[in-house]
């Protein structure tokens, strides 16, 4: 079961990161089912000899749980009422949104939480008629001080300036050069030498810059797409793309502002948020009846869940707001899975009564935190004994959700690129090689400080022989064709393979202050280790990767 559940995540994981709309509703929900296929053939392979296919397990798997970013799909046996068909059929149930209702006065709202900072929040905030709906990432605001620099780009008839860097908690959140590896497939067929660009993000879409000219691509299908304003009718209140990168081309290069934009709407709908809410307690939380939650596993108290400080960094894992949060999702998982067993009861043909399992802690931790699979298996027979479990895989290396831990920190020792976790003792030694310096002398030294993790997968390229270089010159080929490829320039600090569960947490570098575990007491202990060049790149890359992810929900819409 434990393998077949791991097949399960591996296809929805190769699926998603080689399908470019993987975050739309539909297109999700076929990575999906595409994945419990995968899970029902892997396991039916596994027993075939005991004489279990693919429909006879089905009946010893009451439900399938797939938590995602704001929400989960739970795929089971459900009663059809459609076409007049009336019976039951497996498949997957509704979306379900991590949320929660709150009523306090005349307030009378849901917000929406996800796997990160983010919410989505919608209903009445005062005491008039006006229904809100606002979408953003939450932020201690308190910590972001002035704009230092700025650039100015022309959007419609007006003349704006752009913040490009900002002050926050006394490091700099500043633009950054980012450069990707592509191998490109020309009009005829053939595939290039790997060549480095420089890209940044606009509208989900990663944007290149062509080496040594101010031209721009999309890589779609493995081609070049050129960006132009062709054929697109300009409003003053739009900004298109090419006129976008054309505004972030600097002295030759590149800039993603994705981390200065982050901050900045960050603060700008936290404080809004903190006004509109900022008296909202646990205790405010309804239930769709309007009956209060007494249920939920945390108790916060009286404290304030929407009003930030130094003890309510949404960043951060303990504050308030992410005790509230992670209670709202453990709810809803346990209430609906609940009821998914119940329903899987009424219209199981046998006799076994299937039940929910009850979570460790550690169980809960992977599903509150991370794309998760979890599958129960019960009531199987095997020899004079019944098999009851349920296993839980998780996966870091997704495009739904940045974690505080699912990225990679870069550093460049001796002209090696080596790639750490972001708590990684040689990384926090190491601080002056962390490369993504905007002010560096060399492109190199220029270039972000980390990725997403999912930047570094192997993805397949196809293309026909003969290779061609940039310039139009042929590559002759191997002898041995699947020797005919050129790995990434990047290799995987040591000390993150083998000796990961010493490094720091990352909450301790969003803190700015680390705090190793002390054998000899069984404490943190914390230490006076300057850590502002690990800070500031860190919660660049945290900040811009979580903004350039794709969502369903525009910031700011009222």
């Amino acid at each position: 079961m434990q393998d077949a559940t791991y097949d399960a995540m591996r296809a929805f994981r190769l699926n998603t990161i080689n399908n470019k709309y993987s975050s739309i509703s539909d297109s999700k929900i076929r990575d999906i089912e595409a994945s419990i296929n995968t899970f029902y053939n892997s396991l039916g392979t596994s027993l075939g000899a005991s004489g279990y296919d693919k429909d006879t397990l089905k009946e010893y798997i009451p439900a399938i749980v797939y938590t995602m970013y704001d929400g989960y799909y739970i795929y089971g046996k459900y009663f059809n009422y459609q076409n007049e068909i009336n019976e039951y059929q497996y498949g997957l149930k509704p979306y379900i949104y991590y949320s929660c209702r709150y009523k306090k006065g005349q307030k009378d709202f849901v917000v929406n939480y996800t796997l990160d900072n983010s919410i989505t929040i919608y209903g009445k905030l005062d005491n008039t008629e006006k229904y809100y709906t606002k979408s953003g990432y939450l932020i201690n605001y308190n910590l972001l001080g002035d704009v230092e620099e700025t650039v100015t780009y022309r959007k419609g008839q007006a003349v704006v300036e752009y913040p490009t860097k900002i002050k926050y908690d006394n490091i700099y959140i500043e633009k950054e050069i980012l450069a990707e590896q592509l191998v490109t497939v020309n009009e005829n067929g053939h595939a290039s030498d790997p060549t480095t660009y420089e890209y940044t993000k606009y509208n989900n879409q990663k944007i290149y810059k062509e080496n040594g000219k101010n031209e721009y691509f999309y890589f779609k299908n493995n081609k070049k797409e050129k960006v132009s304003d062709e054929g697109k009718l300009l409003k003053d209140s739009d900004v298109t793309e090419l006129r976008y990168v054309q505004t972030m081309t600097i002295d030759g290069h590149l800039y993603s502002n994705s981390a200065v934009e982050y901050y900045t709407k960050a603060k700008e709908f936290s404080i809004w948020i903190q006004s509109k809410i900022g008296e909202i307690e646990q205790s405010d939380a309804v239930d769709a009846q309007g009956e209060p939650i007494k249920d939920f596993e945390i108790n916060i108290g009286n404290k304030k869940i929407f009003e930030f400080g130094p003890n309510n960094d949404p960043l951060t894992e303990g504050s308030t707001f992410n005790e509230h949060r992670m209670s709202v999702i453990r709810r809803s998982i346990k209430t609906n899975l609940l009821s998914a067993i119940a329903n899987y009861n009424s219209g199981s043909a046998g006799t076994y009564e299937f039940q929910m399992p009850i979570f460790t802690e550690n169980d809960w931790e992977k599903l509150l935190n991370n794309i998760s699979i979890a599958v129960f298996m019960q009531g199987m027979p095997i020899k004079s004994k019944i098999f009851n479990n349920y296993c839980i895989i998780t996966n870091n290396k997704n495009e739904e959700v940045v974690t505080n831990d699912s990225i990679y920190m870069l550093t460049n020792e001796n002209g090696t690129i080596v790639a750490h976790l972001p708590g990684c003792k040689e990384l926090v030694n190491n601080q002056d090689k962390i490369i993504g310096n905007p002010g560096g002398t060399k492109v190199e030294q220029a270039k972000g400080a980390g990725y997403n993790l999912v930047d570094f997968e192997r993805q397949t390229i196809v293309g026909d022989y003969p290779r061609l270089k940039p310039d139009g010159t042929i590559i002759p080929p191997p002898e041995n064709r699947e020797l005919y490829y050129y790995p990434q320039p990047y290799q995987k600090c040591y000390n993150c393979i083998v000796n990961a569960s010493v490094n720091y947490m990352a909450d301790d570098i969003i803190k700015g202050v680390l705090k190793p575990y002390d054998k000899q007491t069984g404490e943190y202990k914390e230490i006076g280790t300057d850590i502002r060049i690990l800070r500031a790149k860190y919660l660049t890359v945290i900040a811009r990767e979580r903004y350039d992810l794709y969502r369903t929900n525009s910031q700011f819409i009222q």
